[in-house]
């Protein structure tokens, strides 16, 4: 359990400084549009699993709707492929954004590179922790 804390206020810690830096140039929802490619890794603690890493497929709109899909890989050595799930994303001035799933699972991250890349953490109560990292494969600038 510290190791899962300490590394939450890491990922919390390195968005912060990421925030700081991208805080020069005003981004909108429109800063994310295109398809990214997706790596996450995160832990869960009382399920069935305690890992768990993924690959996938984010794709934004440039106006607040978008799909996450992905292929799961679970510490059980099982592997589960999600289709396309809708989400609203919403990206402040600052370079910050937060996605939402319909089911109310909710991220927050921090957009660099003039929207290339991306970070974000799963700030979701009871979920697993997911940390995750995004670039733009297709679309876009």
């Amino acid at each position: 359990m510290e190791a899962s804390y300490f590394t939450t206020c890491l990922c919390a810690s390195a968005l912060l400084l990421l925030a700081g830096s991208a805080a020069n140039a005003a981004c909108t929802n429109a800063t994310l549009v295109g398809a990214y490619g997706i790596l996450e890794q995160g832990q869960f603690i009382g399920g069935g699993f305690s890992e768990f890493r993924a690959v996938g497929e984010l794709t934004f709109d440039g106006k607040g709707k978008g799909t996450r899909s992905s292929t799961i890989w679970y510490s059980t050595l099982e592997i589960a492929v999600e289709g396309a799930n809708p989400i609203s994303y919403a990206v402040q001035p600052d370079c910050t954004f937060t996605w939402t799933y319909v089911n109310g699972e909710t991220y927050t991250g921090v957009i660099v590179s003039g929207g290339q890349k991306a970070f974000y953490l799963e700030t979701s109560n009871g979920d697993p922790m997911r940390t995750g990292q995004a670039e733009r494969v297709r679309g876009g600038q």
